[in-house]
């Protein structure tokens, strides 16, 4: 269950935020922004039809835009929406998922093998589901009904997995690394100057990537993989979306959103949406409709904000 926060809450929210550089800021002049509390707090969100769907993975449900809570299973964390229904990766169980939208049943469960394999970040090419394996260093890639199609070494503790123009990309937590899947092959390269990376997209020939340690976020060439942007002073980067050109990267203190310009890293903005610590688990984030969804789960609260 949901419900919004009382007028007071909402004004809150747009006391903290603030301009940082530019008249483009999330934040219109009006003040027009929701936040909303969760009785159990939320990671992945994703646009399913138009609502944001939000995953618990304390409560072990999905929440589906106004709708009851969905049982998936223990701690799942990242969901992704599918021309056959909608995908969310149950790390504890080693599972992925899959909802119909149109009843809220689970009609598919896949298990990873082999056993101990943790099903974490989520991608959809058009085509194929690609699953993130942290505890086994790789991506699965699955067809529409969640047969195997082939399995893919990236690095050490992968997180987040982005489909673009280029490529399948992987966030390599532990690997200090990215990785591109494409043609069948697959290449990794070393983030000498990006500690944890973790939120990925591919926006404007370049793949953006969150480096939630060293508190900052880069760039590279989608063709060469050759650093071509290091924003800094982004604190606990953390999630990454891109939508037209621009980036969002949501800090996990605050949450804090920072605006990039997608083709240049100029930071456009900075909107401080809540005055909550960095969280032990994830910041969620995805555009819905057209705005920017925010998740914060240990604060139990999601920010809704009208895109520029």
């Amino acid at each position: 269950m949901r419900r919004a926060l009382p007028a007071a809450a909402v004004v809150l929210a747009a006391a903290l935020t603030g301009c940082g550089g530019s008249d483009e800021g999330l934040m219109p002049a009006d003040g027009a922004s929701t936040v909303t509390e969760l009785d159990s707090g939320a990671v992945g969100v994703a646009d399913v039809g138009g609502d944001a769907w939000l995953v618990q993975p304390e409560a072990g449900t999905v929440l589906p835009g106004d709708g009851d809570p969905i049982d998936v299973g223990e701690a799942p964390l990242r969901i992704v929406s599918t021309p056959d229904g909608v995908w969310v990766s149950v790390i504890r169980d080693g599972t992925v998922v899959r909802i119909d939208p149109a009843t809220g049943d689970v009609d598919t469960t896949v298990e990873l093998k082999p056993e101990g394999s943790e099903p974490e970040g989520l991608a959809w090419d058009g085509e194929h589901l690609w699953v993130v394996d942290q505890a086994g260093g790789r991506v699965v890639e699955l067809d529409p009904d969640g047969a195997v199609v082939a399995a893919f070494r990236t690095d050490d503790e992968p997180r987040l997995v982005a489909a673009g123009d280029s490529g399948v990309w992987v966030a390599n937590y532990g690997g200090t690394s990215v990785s591109r899947i494409a043609d069948g092959t697959v290449r990794t390269v070393r983030l000498t100057s990006c500690v944890g990376p973790q939120g990925i997209a591919e926006v404007a020939g370049r793949v953006w990537v969150s480096c939630t340690l060293s508190g900052k976020a880069v760039a590279l060439d989608a063709g060469t993989m050759k650093p071509v942007a290091d924003v800094r002073d982004l604190p606990d980067a953390d999630a990454v979306v891109g939508h037209d050109d621009t980036v969002y990267v949501v800090g996990q203190a605050g949450p804090t959103v920072y605006v990039l310009d997608a083709a240049t890293g100029q930071l456009r903005d900075t909107v401080r949406l809540d005055d909550a610590t960095p969280t032990s688990e994830n910041v969620g984030a995805a555009v819905v409709g057209g705005d920017l969804v925010v998740t914060h789960p240990d604060v139990r609260r999601v920010y809704t904000l009208p895109l520029p």
